[in-house]
């Protein structure tokens, strides 16, 4: 069984991820580093063109957009172990919290994918709004699990 304070620590660092990589995103957007004339496999099916769109961004894209690659994937990966050990706590409003924070950043990621893919505004606008919600079930999560210092105070008459 996961202990609430490990727990707490995982979606302090997954949650703050999710802002550093909302930060770059928002400097790769607002500053163009983004390289537009990207040669894209228009052949297969678009999980695929988002996966070759992946492995692109972190080997020819801007240092910026690899550095925003490797981090959501690596947030991927992070939140599904959030989410597992939240699970394992046994408290149920902390794992659906946990859980739709996960599911919300793997949709962020393949909105992501799906943008570099064929370059829609749409799917960039609900990557940031996917990551940003994220954010918020894993603060809502992190308000929810038990604290050990909080001591019951007794009333007084």
């Amino acid at each position: 069984m996961a202990a609430p304070r490990a727990v707490r620590r995982l979606l302090l660092v997954t949650g703050f991820l999710v802002l550093v990589q909302a930060g770059v995103g928002l400097v790769i957007n607002l500053y163009g580093l983004f390289p537009f004339h990207r040669q894209s496999s228009q052949a297969g099916a678009p999980r695929i063109r988002a996966y070759e769109s992946f492995a692109w961004a972190v080997g020819h894209g801007t240092p910026a957009l690899a550095v925003h690659t490797a981090l959501g994937l690596t947030l991927v990966l992070l939140s599904i172990v959030a989410a597992t050990r939240a699970v394992l706590l046994r408290q149920r409003a902390v794992a659906f919290w946990t859980v739709l924070g996960a599911l919300l950043v793997i949709g962020a990621a393949a909105f992501g994918g799906s943008f570099l893919a064929n370059g829609k505004t749409l799917y960039s606008l609900l990557m940031a709004l996917f990551a940003l919600s994220s954010e918020v079930c894993f603060h809502l999560a992190v308000d929810l699990l038990p604290s050990g210092r909080h001591r019951a105070v007794a009333s007084n008459p």
